[in-house]
């Protein structure tokens, strides 16, 4: 439901019909001065929803003027798209019509229950209980006893509605005797702690459960043990007559003969074979053997013909080695002397620049003592003129106190004419004819007002004197502090007069204007102080003074460039020098392994002849008839070799079969043993148990633990109720805690902070309102909180309720009667963006007094305007 217009007439101050209209679906202001009927529309719409057009309850008595008539309300609203026209008129006439259009579809006590239907009245625990704020009950726990458990009833209906039905004993008497019976009946079955209590039925019916349940557990054993017996000697019997039956044996035998002769067949044709490839291994090696003879001279002869044409080479090379060794020292000679020469110039280069240094630090030392001794006397004089500027500008009152003097003056003057606008005043019409009146001996002018300073007395020629006393003036204390104040302010700048301390605090300010200027000159040339400029003119050094007689020192910049082109020449030489020494070094390392190399080849050559025979030739013809004679041999022994391994049977197999055959023979045997001796423990363990009786002792005590097992379950299961109900009691306040603010809790979070970051609130579960404002890990209590954060929160609350009832279908317009009295400027904008974001899907209608403050709301402003009441209601 939204409004649209509002329309009120002999409303109290509105004794003529009044429109209010222009609501938009968001957020609507109206914003005037007090006694602008505000409050009159906020109980006008109240009487409108919730009070019958018959009644004469005292709040419809209320809303007649004072000049009587009958009070009517008409209102405009929208629900689910269309427009009703709702109207009331109490007392004369009294009336109650709902309009769709011009169609009439309800009226009298049916437009009553169309009207009701729309929204709950707030005793019925309807919303406007909590969103219809009225003008000062701005916390959501004040008004009437009757208001305050009205707008609890909403809340508690809200929260349920929102949470779900919650059970009914999580409160109240009703809990504390369900409690003690849940107590008092599980204390007969457990102790505290949770055992089964000695001597109790529970404990009884357990140790019965456990005595029959061993007792069963073992009989089962023993009676499964002896079936398990009789079928395993069932089985036993039927394999140990398939093993004993005479043609399987002889069966295995055959198979066992027959894999013998085929096995030892094998193994005599491997054996041939294994010769064969034996006779094949010999036949290679002879082979090889030829053949490396064969290669190995070759191979010999090659190497002396390269020997050779190696030694050969190595001489000639040992002459190129042995020219550039002699090259090189002769050149490494050389340039030991250039170095030599080198350094000589070096060495003369450096002592003259030496005496170029020596001249230009005196030089230097003579110009830093002037400039150091212009800067002390520089930084003296300033520093005196420092001194002169302070004690000048300790002298004149400073600005904090030329401030107050103004204050106090400007002040004195303001309740000057404050005290000459209340006195007493002076006037007096003359009728024609009539004689002047004395004032101080001077006749009084007629139709002048003056003021009456003092007592005075007027002449009344023919009459007397009449004496007038004005009395105390009101303003005359103010005005008496006023000049107290204006005297102290002028005696602490130490002037005779405001204009006489405005010179003086000129002047003041120039001199410290002057102080500072002089401070930044003096750390300008003595940043560090008098003293170290002082000290380091003592430390410079003493040197000699100048004289015809010194011989003039070498140019410093010749005398560098002179040191640095010898230092390059030295530089030069040196490389050089390193580089002919290296070349020296790898030429005669090179003659060196050019001589060894030669030795080497001459050894290896004279080694290799001596391994060749006299006529190699000769040596190479019956190496070569060995090698093919063997070829020959080898070719046979692998033909022969290869017609074996084609006729070969499979030696791995014909084992394999034997072997299987063999142990089949075996483990029948072992089996039969086997077998037989289980069957015999067999019969003597069959015989003993089965003259027990164990299966009819089973039965009846399985038969026992069944009614046992009932006996312990049923006292269980009273035992697991009556905890689970104790726990489920007492837990429930909690849990109907967590069902109920959890809504309202998630909806007011992003509302919070706005204002508080990290923020919470904690609700009373009875009250259901917010107990205390949880911020940095500590609860504040809400009565603890100032009057605006407790202002805030409730409006906040207010509007998180109103998301709540809008998502759960039921759209109320909030209405809010100066509900922001007590808020900072800074919070009120905050506030301000809480109503524009929680306007986003609901009406709000703000009304207030605060004009300027509420200028930066925003949303729709709303005026009144003359109206008209529908044709119904005239």
């Amino acid at each position: 439901m939204k409004l649209r217009s509002v329309t009120l007439s002999d409303i109290r101050r509105f004794s003529r019909p009044v429109t209010l209209q222009g609501f938009g679906p968001g957020l609507n202001v109206l914003s005037a001065p007090n006694e602008d009927g505000k409050s009159t529309l906020f109980d006008a719409l109240q009487a409108l929803f919730f009070v019958p057009h018959r009644s004469r309850a005292k709040e419809v008595t209320a809303l007649r003027p004072h000049a009587g008539g009958a009070p009517t309300v008409s209102a405009e609203i929208e629900r689910d798209g269309t427009v009703f026209r709702l109207t009331k008129r109490w007392f004369s006439r009294a009336m109650a019509e709902v309009h769709e259009g011009a169609k009439l579809i309800a009226k009298g006590e049916a437009a009553e229950e169309w009207i009701a239907a729309l929204t709950e009245a707030p005793e019925q625990g309807g919303p406007a209980g909590l969103l219809w704020v009225r003008q000062g009950l701005v916390a959501l726990d004040q008004g009437e006893k009757r208001e305050q458990d009205n707008a609890q009833r909403a809340r508690r209906d809200l929260l349920a509605s929102v949470a779900g039905e919650v059970e009914a004993l999580t409160g109240g008497r009703r809990m504390d005797r369900a409690l003690a019976a849940a107590e008092a009946a599980l204390a007969e079955l457990v102790t505290a702690s949770g055992k089964s209590k000695a001597g109790g039925p529970l404990k009884a019916a357990e140790d019965d459960l456990a005595t029959l349940t061993e007792q069963q557990a073992e009989l089962s054993r023993t009676a499964q043990a002896l079936e398990r017996a009789i079928d395993e000697r069932r089985r036993l019997r039927g394999e140990l007559a398939e093993l004993q039956d005479p043609e399987a044996q002889a069966a295995r035998e055959t198979r066992l003969a027959e894999a013998r002769a085929a096995y030892d067949a094998a193994r005599a044709h491997a054996d041939r074979q294994q010769r064969a490839e034996e006779q094949v291994a010999v036949r290679q090696a002879q082979r090889d053997s030829a053949a490396e003879k064969s290669a190995a001279l070759a191979r010999a002869r090659a190497a002396a013909t390269e020997a050779e044409a190696r030694l050969k080479a190595l001489r000639e090379e040992e002459e190129v080695q042995a020219a550039a060794a002699l090259t090189a020292k002769q050149a490494l000679q050389g340039a030991r002397e250039a170095r030599e020469a080198a350094r000589q110039t070096f060495q003369t280069a450096q002592k003259d620049q030496a005496a170029a240094q020596q001249a230009a630090l005196l030089a230097r030392t003579r110009a830093d003592r002037a400039a150091l001794q212009k800067r002390l006397s520089e930084a003296r004089a300033l520093a005196k003129a420092e001194q002169d500027a302070l004690s000048a500008a300790r002298h004149g009152p400073d600005d904090t106190a030329l401030e107050r003097l103004e204050a106090a003056a400007s002040e004195l003057r303001v309740q000057r004419e404050l005290h000459a606008r209340s006195a007493p005043r002076l006037r007096l019409d003359y009728l024609p004819g009539a004689p002047e009146v004395l004032l101080d001996g001077c006749p009084l002018p007629g139709g002048e007002e003056r003021p009456l300073q003092g007592d005075t007395a007027l002449d009344l020629p023919g009459l007397g004197t009449l004496h007038l006393s004005p009395g105390a003036v009101q303003q005359g204390d103010a005005l008496e502090r006023a000049r107290e104040a204006f005297d102290a302010a002028l005696a602490a700048t130490h002037c005779a007069s405001p204009e006489a301390a405005r010179d003086a605090a000129r002047a003041r300010r120039k001199a410290e204007a002057s102080l500072q200027e002089t401070r930044a000159a003096l750390r300008g040339v003595a940043p560090d102080g008098l003293r170290a400029i002082e000290v380091a003119l003592a430390a410079l050094p003493d040197g000699p003074s100048e004289s015809a007689d010194t011989p003039a020192a070498p140019d410093p910049e010749a005398a560098a460039a002179a040191l640095q082109a010898a230092e390059d020449a030295l530089a030069t030489a040196e490389t050089k020098l390193e580089a002919a020494r290296s070349r020296d070094e790898q030429a005669r390392m090179s003659e060196v392994r050019a001589l060894t190399a030669r030795e080497a080849a001459e050894a290896r050559l004279a080694d290799l002849q001596a391994t060749l025979p006299e006529d190699p030739e000769a040596a190479a013809a019956p190496l070569a008839e060995a090698l093919q004679q063997a070829e020959d041999a080898l070719t046979a022994a692998r033909d022969a070799a290869a017609a074996l391994a084609g006729e070969a049977p499979d030696l791995q197999s014909a084992e394999a079969t034997l072997a299987r055959a063999q142990a089949v023979l075996d483990q029948a045997a072992k089996r039969q043993r086997e077998l037989a001796e289980r069957q015999a423990a067999l019969d003597t363990e069959i015989s003993l148990r089965a003259g027990e009786g164990v299966e009819e002792e089973l039965a009846a005590t399985e038969e026992q633990l069944t009614r046992a097992r009932a006996r312990a379950e049923r006292y269980g299961f009273e035992r697991d109720t009556l905890l689970l109900l104790k726990e489920t009691l007492e837990t429930a306040r909690s849990e109907a805690r967590e069902h109920y603010f959890e809504p309202v809790t998630r909806e007011l979070t992003p509302l919070l902070r706005l204002l508080w970051p990290e923020a919470e609130l904690v609700f009373d579960e009875d009250s259901a309102l917010p107990r205390a404002l949880a911020r940095d890990g500590l609860e504040e209590p809400m009565e603890v909180l100032s009057g605006g954060t407790r202002e805030q929160i409730a409006l906040l609350v207010r509007l998180a309720f109103a998301r709540l009832l809008a998502r759960g279908g039921r759209h109320a317009p909030v209405i809010l009667d100066d509900a922001l009295v007590y808020t900072d400027d800074a919070r009120i904008e905050r506030m301000f963006d809480a109503l524009h974001r929680q306007s986003g899907d609901q009406q709000i209608l703000v009304l207030t007094c605060r004009q300027r403050a509420f200028r930066d709301l925003g949303g729709q402003m709303l005026t009144y305007a003359p109206g008209e009441l529908p044709e119904e209601a005239r």
